[in-house]
């Protein structure tokens, strides 16, 4: 049992100095490591003492005593100097209990047998060299308790909250090595079970020193462990400590000389194996472990890496309201102990619960001038239980007059869901599930996830105005293109109306309202086909047209508003073209009629087409007013930009659609005053 006692605390030790050493940002604390880390060594060499019983080991563990409490000594003189801005202190006892250990070294190298005497009586018995050691053992073990104590008294009381578990350990150590020493010099002996008992209390010590200073960081440390190693391992540690009881129950009925019936000791591993399957599978033992274990074993209660990346993650797949609002909901219920939640949006001129646990918190509404409302739009949270500060009126109003509010509606701690400085809603929890009020950690994992989730809210809300506007948009450019060509077919009508009254008696003239009332009715009917018919897609149909006949035909369908200007043609009367004779006819359309409201009297119109190389190279050319190169550069094919008074812009847009669908392309040049020429390649 020694030995085993000796082996655990040598290695706890060794353990928790080699952490504090890695991790520790002070020096005291790498002091304190130190100190734990010879602890260790002179654990090893009682267990050495123990299987060997050789002095020079016990000689050789005495130094390491008087350098343990030496190294607390310096820790704790450290951390009081540090609190009072002085380090001239620390280091005149650095050097004075450095020089101290060293000549003790010498001395008890140089004179061992002046360490213990055998008597014939049998047992150690104290030598001259060992009274000196065991009075400075004592001296240096009630400085470092003392300085101890004038710490914890003189701190503030965040300071002693994170102190207070340390220092307990820290006084078991002392209680250890001063209860050795007073046995020493009181019974001038060395006695086995005293070390046995001494590391008994240091194993307690260096656990409440290891834990509480990883715990609340006393040495300035840094050190993350696992969250997800920690709950596999509490199975484990489980499993062991059911082990290890029912050894221990089976060790005491043997020492009280009891003997247990087989079925009473069978039926008893079966309850407590039946208790313990309990405990792993019932969802409120976890929830209520893995409460334990975070607010315990880490400084932070939640792994806020881990929440925000898998909210993270779940709204990067979440595209609407309902979508965001289950996901936000899933997380925290995943993260934080409760089992009542409400998400409330803005409906209106009140406020909705789009998702709520218990479901009669579903649909509930509360009206946009309720207190609460205000109070998150002014505040970054609201928690029923405490003020954020001292004298907060509005608090103070909202908890007194509107507790049965809170009550009903499962509201004790929320965040506000803004967008800008507007509340789009909100997030309220009920109480912690284990009873325990909520703290900072608490209320900064639900702000950060109710900010998250209001950025992503106004992303699908802006997605969706975007969506609805982009309908809209389509909409007005479909509009505009039919108003063009429906302008277009109007403009024909409209000459024939102002020129019938003159040429009525004509007949050829007759002939031609007729056939071009009849074709602008057909344009319309087109039209209107159009708009019934979805959109087309793939490619335009191809054929081969005639490029002279199709030319011919549209400008005596043009032939009206042609009237006073020379039109003249050049084009091969062979030339033809793989084409949609139609879209194209309508590209040509716009182009002439752009042309023809361009020039001015004596206004000339070329038409001209020929082959070059793979292409068809058709130019339309007038003498007209022309167009500046800014409007060419930086306007000119885009929807909605015109030169004309009165014009809709569409109808350059709707040649530049048309040719690109075709496979061509469409350049222009210009000279203000002078015309402008139109040049459309097509491949042959």
């Amino acid at each position: 049992m020694a030995m085993i006692i000796f082996s655990i605390t040598a290695l706890i030790s060794f353990f928790g100095g080699m952490v504090i050493l890695a991790r520790s940002g002070a020096r005291y604390g790498r002091t304190m490591a130190a100190g734990l880390l010879f602890l260790s060594l002179m654990e090893v060499l009682y267990l050495a003492f123990a299987l060997t019983g050789s002095l020079a080991v016990l000689l050789l563990a005495s130094l390491f005593e008087i350098s343990c409490t030496s190294a607390f000594l310096l820790s704790v003189t450290s951390m009081e100097s540090r609190l009072a801005k002085n380090t001239a202190l620390v280091r005149g006892e650095r050097s004075f209990l450095f020089l101290a250990c060293a000549a003790y070294a010498l001395v008890a190298a140089f004179l061992p047998g002046s360490a213990f005497s055998l008597p014939e009586g049998g047992g150690i018995h104290l030598g001259w060299v060992m009274k000196v050691q065991s009075v400075g053992l004592l001296v240096t073990t009630v400085g470092f308790m003392w300085i101890l104590e004038n710490i914890f008294r003189s701190s503030t009381e965040d300071q002693k909250r994170v102190l207070k578990y340390p220092a307990l350990g820290i006084l078991a150590l002392g209680a250890g090595f001063t209860l050795m020493a007073v046995h020493r010099l009181s019974t001038l002996r060395i006695g086995g079970e005293v070390l046995l008992l001494v590391s008994l209390i240091f194993l307690v010590g260096i656990v409440f020193v290891i834990f509480f200073s990883i715990r609340f960081k006393l040495f300035e440390m840094d050190v993350f462990v696992s969250r997800y190693v920690v709950y596999h391992s509490a199975t484990f540690l489980i499993i062991g400590a059911y082990l290890l009881g029912m050894g221990l129950l089976v060790l005491g009925v043997q020492k009280l000389g009891l003997e247990l019936p087989f079925v009473a000791m069978g039926f008893l591993v079966f309850v407590i194996l039946f208790l313990l399957a309990f405990l792993m599978v019932s969802r409120e033992a976890k929830a209520r472990l893995k409460f334990f274990i975070n607010t315990h074993f880490f400084a932070n209660k939640y792994d806020y890496r881990k929440e925000w990346g898998e909210l993270s993650g779940y709204l990067s797949i979440a595209f609407n309201e309902k979508q965001i609002t289950h996901v936000t909901a899933q997380v925290i219920l995943d993260s934080m102990y409760i089992s009542e939640l409400g998400i409330w949006l803005k409906d209106g001129n009140a406020f909705r619960c789009v998702h709520g646990i218990p479901v009669s918190l579903m649909q509930e509404q509360i009206p946009g001038d309720e207190p609460l409302v205000d109070y998150l739009e002014k505040n970054p949270y609201f928690l029923r239980k405490t003020p954020p500060a001292p004298g907060d009126g509005p608090w103070e109003a909202l908890t007194r007059d509107r507790q049965a509010f809170l009550l009903k509606h499962r509201i004790e701690l929320a965040a506000p869901m803004l967008a800008g400085n507007r509340l789009m809603g909100f997030i309220a929890v009920g109480t912690e599930n284990p009873g325990t009020p909520y703290g900072r950690d608490d209320i900064d994992l639900l702000t950060a996830i109710s900010s998250q989730a209001s950025a992503a809210l106004m992303s699908a809300r802006f997605a969706q105005e975007l969506a609805a506007n982009k309908e809209l948009d389509a909409f007005n450019r479909m509009s505009s293109y039919v108003l063009h060509d429906l302008k277009n077919a109007a403009g024909n009508l409209s000459l024939i109306l102002e020129n019938a009254p003159h040429h009525m008696d004509n007949e050829e003239f007759r002939a031609d309202m007729l056939e071009t009332i009849s074709q602008t009715l057909g344009r319309i009917d087109k039209v209107m086909t159009r708009l019934g018919a979805p959109p087309a897609k793939g490619e335009p149909s191809r054929e081969a047209t005639q490029l002279a006949g199709l030319v011919e035909n549209l400008l005596g369908k043009l032939s009206p508003r042609l009237n006073g200007i020379a039109v003249s043609r050049s084009i091969d009367p062979g030339l033809v073209v793989s084409t949609d004779p139609d879209l194209l006819e309508r590209a040509l359309e716009n182009l002439l009629i752009n042309a023809s409201e361009a020039v001015r009297e004596n206004g000339a119109i070329a038409v001209s087409a020929g082959r070059e190389g793979g292409r068809i190279i058709i130019t339309i050319e007038d003498n007209g007013t022309g167009i500046t190169e800014d409007f060419i550069r930086d306007r000119l094919f885009r929807p909605f930009q015109t030169t004309k008074k009165g014009g809709t812009g569409i109808g350059l847009w709707q040649v530049k659609g048309i040719v690109d669908g075709l496979g061509g392309t469409i350049g222009v040049t210009s000279s203000l005053g002078e015309g402008t020429s139109f040049v459309i390649r097509l491949p042959a």
